[in-house]
């Protein structure tokens, strides 16, 4: 891969590596883990500088005020125009456990709330506020259902309902593309065999140790584009010390981080890496001048184990 866009189903571009901007910690159970807002003012604000143009937020991440600030000086100075850029955000992430440090006014239990469509809604003009911007490049729903709810019948109505947001929104121009995220081949099913818009995106967790090939087949098939998030298994698991990728790292004389990001990239994903050192970010997007062998690509899938390493839920336990 050369071209440093993949097309969506709708005939958009979206630049083929984004800037993740949920700052924070999720695997270091010795630390608090939760969002860390306050380090995407650095984040973003150097991203801009290495030269990101997309950029991968949402509304629980409580970072699209700092996304929008920090773009927001750059378009008041002339540095850039708002087409220059992709912005993503997500909506409908359920409450997280109790030991995680996420606010309530951004999660909440979809079997709790009155009028769902009405909360993604009322959810969606707040995002856009704190944006600053009249509309965003990709609206994701963040998880298909609720995380305690085990009601097949609910998750699917739920879903549509959401859907349904999803697509007046995007019908109307504040979202030019609509898709999902850690959604199962299950989860998106519910909304093709609804005769719903197909998504245009499905992005989950992907990396040498969580991989899914069949999903990732599926979503080929229906003319979905899959995004990587968590290339670097959000720093768990040592992945970047492995012996394999690190090899592979000597012979094409790439750091570790990116030989990943490039095996995601020649298996066609967007992949969404965070950094807040400056030095990894600019590396992050050194991609496209090496192609790593179909026998190094080969060594990367082979790392995948038998039960997949997350460093979050597992989408398929949700109904």
């Amino acid at each position: 891969m050369t071209e440093p866009y993949f097309t969506l189903n709708t005939g958009k571009k979206i630049p083929a590596v984004g800037f993740g901007c949920a700052f924070g910690n999720w695997t270091d159970e010795t630390e608090m883990q939760g969002f860390r807002p306050e380090l995407a003012w650095h984040g973003v604000t150097e991203a801009l500088k290495a030269g990101y143009q997309h950029l991968d937020t949402a509304h629980c991440y409580a970072t699209e005020r700092h996304v929008g600030d920090i773009v927001g000086r750059s378009l008041s100075e002339g540095k850039l125009q708002r087409e220059d850029l992709f912005i993503t955000t997500k909506l409908a992430h359920p409450a997280a456990p109790p030991h995680v440090a996420i606010s309530h006014r951004l999660t909440w239990n979809w079997t709790s709330v009155e009028d769902i469509q009405q909360r993604v809604m009322d959810d969606f003009e707040a995002s856009k506020d704190k944006l600053g911007m009249g509309y965003v490049d990709l609206l994701l729903m963040h998880w298909p259902g609720d995380f305690v709810n085990k009601d097949k019948g609910f998750g699917r109505e739920a879903r549509l309902a959401i859907w349904e947001v999803f697509e007046s929104l995007n019908k109307r121009g504040d979202a030019h593309a609509i898709g999902v995220c850690n959604f199962t081949a299950n989860h998106i099913e519910d909304l093709i065999s609804a005769g719903r818009t197909v998504p245009a995106v499905n992005q989950f967790e992907l990396h040498p140790y969580c991989q899914d090939p069949e999903l990732e087949a599926y979503c080929q098939s229906q003319g979905i584009l899959v995004e990587a998030y968590a290339p670097f298994a959000s720093g768990a698991y040592g992945i970047l010390k492995d012996p394999v990728i690190s090899e592979i790292a000597q012979q094409t004389g790439r750091s570790t981080g990116q030989v990943i990001l490039r095996w995601q990239l020649q298996c066609g994903r967007v992949v969404l890496p965070k950094s807040s050192n400056p030095q990894r970010m600019a590396q992050n997007l050194e991609l496209f001048d090496f192609e790593l062998s179909d026998e190094q690509i080969a060594k990367i899938n082979a790392l995948a184990p038998k039960e997949a390493k997350r460093s979050t839920v597992d989408p398929a336990t949700i109904a």
